[in-house]
């Protein structure tokens, strides 16, 4: 009987659909993020007419496709993924082209049926949890779209912000200098105007507040992007960020680490790293690039963030040219691309990038992927599988690692020394052309003790410290190396190197204990528990 019956229970327990616990401040260091472009990154195969990037036009990507790409994504290391804004958008074409982008929200209260159904994007939700993977959702709270600008009296259309009093008055940002100026005024120009919310307003606050909470509870959200985080007072995001109850990432578009910090001490949202930003560029966009400005940016941003293990990193994204657009040499564009996944903070790929993707501005830096063919084999495909296992075998090896803060110092004029133990890694911007150099890395900033093994994640090659503790490297072709003590790496350098798999990744459904699952752990657990004490 009690062996019928746990027998019984067998089948409950296979088919429960637990998913991981949603990201918080903890959670979020140890992820690493690809952003894609929801209508650019899959569509369906029955689709195939031609996707032309300066047409700005819907070019048919779902989420449905998206959920079949998910082990591509997933085979480079990243677990998390972050789409596009899923609202209801303007539709039309407008002189700026069609809204594919989903940035033109209309009415936030429904989905963009471009992209697919609401259940098609809770099918993606549980897709990505069953994989052990996660979902972040971008989405905009300082205005709504529109194709007038001065003229322009909101309708029904917009849903909950149908009246003159939910907007700030028609003026266009005219004047950066002024937060006064940039927070009320309009982004956009004649042909879509972004008409800018009075988030003053305790009734648009009130919304947005019960909208994010209700948008993560949905769609079983582990994530929130926000986009133009600058553009809306300070006092607004906190209960907004309190409201989602989940990891939030800003875009606070300025290089200003001065400017930039308090949006994350004062408003509570953790911001992309723009300080960091630009020095990267360019310190790696040619061979006699300044790497003292990126080296010296560092220690300022640790001076300014109160936490900067929780910015987001990256080189490329949606809103700017991609680096390769402008450097062709691919040392150069790997070490660029090195530097979000070996320093403090979360590492953001931009979908493409490792198709080796030349887009410069919007809307060239949005081509759709499928004209890559998802190729698993190339060269910056393995290359951002490789940093992503030696960012994840490090995390393995040190409970510190993701909140331990960075040293990063110059080697010589050409290479910089980012230690965040124990991940030891030397940047170089000396070129695929350049002559092998020599550099030391001393034991008093790796930790490595005498006669240590260590092995270059990017390389492969396995280097021994002196008597000292010391490693003398070779910089190859101006090519960066990924240290990591051998005893250490992890899934580095084997047959598992260019997947992120674990005992959660397999698409079966899986059970994965969580927070959001408990009550179905406990009472499973309490029943399972009752049989065996019976026998």
């Amino acid at each position: 009987m009690l062996s019928s019956a746990l027998l019984t229970l067998l089948p409950l327990l296979a088919s429960v659909p637990f998913s991981l616990a949603a990201l918080d401040d903890s959670s979020a260091r140890s992820a690493s993020v690809y952003q894609v472009i929801t209508d650019r990154f899959a569509r369906p195969s029955s689709v195939s007419s031609t996707c032309t990037t300066s047409d700005r036009k819907y070019c048919g990507g779902t989420y449905s496709a998206l959920i079949e790409k998910l082990d591509y994504i997933q085979g480079m290391g990243f677990d998390t993924i972050w789409i596009s804004p899923i609202v209801e958008n303007i539709g039309g074409t407008t002189g700026e082209g069609e809204a594919y982008h989903g940035y033109w929200t209309l009415d936030a209260a429904k989905t963009n049926d471009n992209f697919g159904t609401a259940d098609d994007l809770k099918s993606l939700s549980t897709a990505l949890h069953n994989k052990g993977m996660y979902l972040m959702v971008d989405v905009v709270v300082n205005h709504v779209a529109a194709t007038s600008s001065s003229t322009f009296i909101p309708s029904s259309s917009y849903g909950q912000f149908s009246s003159s009093d939910d907007y700030h008055p028609f003026c266009w940002i005219t004047d950066y200098s002024n937060q006064t100026n940039v927070e009320q005024c309009w982004l956009g120009d004649d042909s879509v105007a972004l008409a800018d919310l009075n988030t003053d307003s305790d009734t648009v606050k009130n919304y947005w507040n019960n909208w994010v909470k209700e948008l993560v509870s949905n769609y079983t959200l582990d994530s929130v992007r926000i986009d133009t985080v600058k553009h809306v007072q300070k006092d607004f995001w906190p209960n907004f960020v309190s409201s989602a109850g989940v990891f939030t990432q800003g875009e606070v578009l300025n290089g200003d680490p001065t400017y930039v910090s308090p949006y994350q001490s004062d408003a509570k949202v953790n911001p992309f790293n723009y300080p960091a930003y630009y020095p990267l560029i360019r310190g790696f966009n040619q061979t006699s690039g300044d790497l003292t400005e990126l080296v010296t940016m560092t220690q300022t941003i640790k001076n300014s963030f109160s936490d900067p293990t929780l910015l987001g990193n990256f080189l490329n994204n949606h809103d700017n040219p991609r680096f390769e657009s402008t450097v062709t040499d691919t040392s150069l564009i790997k070490n660029a691309h090195a530097y979000p996944f070996v320093t403090d903070g979360i590492p953001y790929g931009y979908y493409g990038s490792e198709a080796g993707f030349t887009g410069g501005a919007d809307p060239d830096n949005r081509e759709p992927l499928w004209t890559a063919n998802y190729d698993t084999s190339s060269d910056m495909y393995k290359f951002f599988a490789s940093l992503n296992a030696a960012r994840k075998a490090a995390g393995n090896a040190s409970d510190s690692f993701f909140t331990n803060q960075m040293t990063v110092s110059s080697l010589s004029s050409s290479s910089i020394l980012v230690a965040k133990s124990p991940l030891i890694s030397v940047l170089s911007n000396s070129g695929s052309s350049a002559s092998d150099a020599s550099v030391t890395v001393q034991s008093s900033a790796s930790g490595w003790s005498s006669n240590t093994e260590v092995i270059d994640a990017i390389s492969c090659e396995t280097l021994t410290t002196d008597g000292s503790g010391n490693l003398a490297v070779t910089v190859k072709t101006g090519l960066p190396r990924v240290f990591i003590a051998s005893s250490q790496k992890g899934s580095v350098c084997s047959s598992s190197s260019n997947s992120s798999s674990s005992s959660s990744s397999n698409s079966s459904g899986a059970i994965k204990v969580d927070v959001r699952g408990g009550w179905m752990i406990g009472a499973v657990g309490a029943v399972v528990g009752g049989l065996m004490m019976a026998l």
